[in-house]
């Protein structure tokens, strides 16, 4: 007898990392995505709608999907809207984080939360997964509360901090950074971008290979899935416009204390993936390596 494949669940399958796990994972698993107002169309994939703020709904549509497996993508990630939408941002990032959570027990499912870099307060960078979090704005604030709630409630869940770039899907109303250098070069604009400011971008592509193996490899916990290199925004945007061909003379250096942001951001929030890189087969890439990947993808 034919074995069914397993089912995965994709909460935010419209955004970037969903409809990209959406898109990878057809081949595998039986993919089903949930939409809170932007329903996507993806081959394979079976897209409803699904308010996550709504403790009854979201139990009820796992009851009846059943998944083997849940990514929790959904969030509300402006983070300057977080900083003046607490309560917002809390019900959304937080309450809906611990009712995915709980659907994901009651129907036995191995849940993997999408969480952020940004629940450091950058003061260190190359940050471990033993590091003690300390955000400092309301978003990552209720991202690593989120954490807490799948660890205490689902303690087999597997949390994913990560800064992924990549091509979001063509009616998104956000783009990722790397997408903002490209538009912003090809129609000639002068783009400042931050030589204070570091990260470990990973392309979505390579964080999805990832996350399926770790999937499989039946891992929980806290892990760093990211880019294998640190690097300012400001070299992230010359790379790609090396890579793109486009004129990098349009990307102008400059500090973060040299503009005006609503919510305080931390500076350096690079992660070290040698957990991760020691327990998968899945290499993680570099900068210049993720980011053909991202050209050779669009």
């Amino acid at each position: 007898m034919k074995r069914r494949k397993e089912r995965l669940l994709i909460t935010g399958g419209s955004g970037l990392l969903g409809s990209n796990i959406a898109r990878m994972s057809a081949k595998s698993f039986e993919v089903f995505a949930s939409y809170n107002s932007h329903p996507n169309q993806i081959s394979e994939c079976r897209f409803l709608p699904l308010d996550i703020r709504d403790k009854q709904q979201v139990i009820s549509v796992f009851e009846e999907i059943k998944p083997d497996l849940v990514i929790h993508t959904a969030a509300m990630i402006d983070v300057d809207y977080c900083e003046d939408h607490a309560k917002e941002a809390r019900t959304t990032n937080v309450e809906g984080t611990e009712n995915v959570t709980l659907a994901s027990k009651v129907v036995g499912a191995k849940m993997i939360y999408i969480s952020t870099d940004s629940v450091f307060d950058g003061k260190k960078g190359m940050y471990v997964e033993e590091d003690v979090p300390h955000p400092v704005n309301i978003y990552a604030r209720t991202k690593l509360e989120g954490e807490e709630r799948a660890q205490y409630r689902l303690p087999d869940s597997l949390i994913v901090r990560t800064a992924f770039y990549g091509w979001s899907p063509s009616d998104s109303i956000r783009t990722s950074l790397a997408e903002w250098v490209v538009s912003g070069l090809r129609e000639g604009r002068t783009l400042k971008m931050f030589t204070d400011v570091f990260f470990s971008p990973i392309f979505v592509g390579n964080l999805v290979e990832a996350m399926i193996e770790i999937y499989h490899s039946n891992l929980s916990g806290i892990c760093h899935v990211a880019g294998s290199e640190r690097c300012s925004k400001y070299s992230f945007g010359l790379e790609i416009a090396q890579a793109f061909g486009l004129d990098k003379s349009l990307i102008q250096p400059c500090s973060m204390d040299e503009v005006s942001l609503r919510a305080p951001r931390p500076r350096d929030i690079s992660l070290n993936i040698s957990k991760i890189s020691g327990v998968t087969t899945t290499r993680l890439l570099d900068v210049k390596e993720g980011i053909a990947w991202f050209k050779g993808s669009e």
